[in-house]
């Protein structure tokens, strides 16, 4: 079953009553098999559903535990499952749902307060705490000036950097960044907003080529250093994603993180694009020495040089080349 389809039930069965393994990849969450359990002793992991309670040695798949929080029986939670992920795919297609437009008063009622350069000598403490995480990270762009964040004033997203999906002045998304070391570290919004994996991050549709990355911080990174850049909210695109994409008639290069997951990601997404009768796919991970494009942006990486030299074609020479270096 889809990974996003495990990830967004588990965030939404477990709301706030939940924290995120360090890696984001692993949700704690209070035992469902004893009680009181203040400790979180049930780990689930969000891309496969697999769990354990190591309170008391309780394990098992996806499935069961959707039997188990349902009250339905096994074979009944797998046809459920099943149905609801067709369901998903099948539905009608919105050729251009990255623009789709939430509720006017969904916006309104995040009292949002823009944080922007000219911030450098605000006496607002929060703002200043949100200056200070942009202007570190590079996420200002210091020639034009024109990068606008926001802080919230509802409770929901307090201390959080609000990350807006921006266009013509219409917020149509955000993720909200703690500004703090708790957990989980981005939320995204419901109740009305679209789902993250309908959502791509605003970019040039005209231009030769663009760059697929993991999260919004990667893609601003790239397109202050003039990469034309989206990302997939995460390294797992959705069939609805891929749909987006494949109307662009540049060059696609996938540049998620170098580790296990990415690497997932770019199978799962050539699998779809295959799927999609998409032309050719295009590679180029972050340089070696960061951990994703923002932190290249911050070490200093000339982003768009880097791109134009280590792009490669995804196809068998690739995967062969790939191979040989890690054996």
């Amino acid at each position: 079953m889809a990974p996003q389809f495990i990830r967004d039930y588990l965030l939404e069965k477990f709301k706030d009553n939940y924290k995120l393994s360090s890696n984001d990849v692993e949700l704690i969450v209070p035992s469902l098999f004893t009680n009181n359990d203040w400790k979180r002793h049930l780990s689930i992991n969000l891309d496969t559903g697999l769990w354990q309670c190591f309170k008391t040695g309780t394990k098992g798949n996806f499935i069961q535990l959707y039997a188990f929080l349902e009250g339905v029986s096994y074979n009944e939670a797998e046809a459920d499952i099943l149905f609801k992920e067709l369901d998903e795919e099948f539905k009608p297609f919105s050729p251009s749902p990255k623009k789709s437009t939430p509720i006017s008063s969904s916006i309104d009622d995040l009292h949002l307060i823009p944080v922007t350069l000219d911030d450098y000598d605000t006496d607002d403490k929060l703002i200043q705490k949100a200056w200070t995480f942009l202007y570190e990270r590079k996420l200002f762009n210091l020639e034009t000036g024109d990068r606008k964040y926001y802080i919230s004033q509802t409770p929901k997203y307090q201390q959080r950097l609000i990350i807006p999906f921006e266009e013509n002045n219409n917020i149509f998304y955000f993720q909200a960044r703690t500004l703090r070391s708790d957990t989980p570290k981005y939320l995204n919004p419901s109740d009305g907003w679209a789902k993250p994996s309908h959502i791509l991050y605003p970019f040039d549709e005209e231009a030769d080529h663009l760059v697929i990355c993991e999260g919004p911080l990667d893609a601003i990174s790239l397109q202050i250093q003039g990469v034309n850049a989206t990302c997939t909210m995460g390294c797992s695109v959705s069939e609805h994603q891929v749909e987006i994409l494949k109307e662009f008639t540049g060059k696609i290069i996938i540049g998620y993180d170098n580790d296990d997951a990415g690497k997932r990601g770019v199978s799962k997404f050539d699998y779809l694009r295959k799927l999609k009768r998409m032309a050719d796919l295009y590679i180029c991970h972050p340089p070696s020495k960061a951990k994703d494009w923002n932190e290249a942006h911050i070490q200093g990486s000339d982003l768009k040089r880097f791109v134009g030299m280590r792009t490669e074609k995804y196809d068998y020479d690739y995967l062969i080349d790939h191979l040989l270096t890690t054996l």
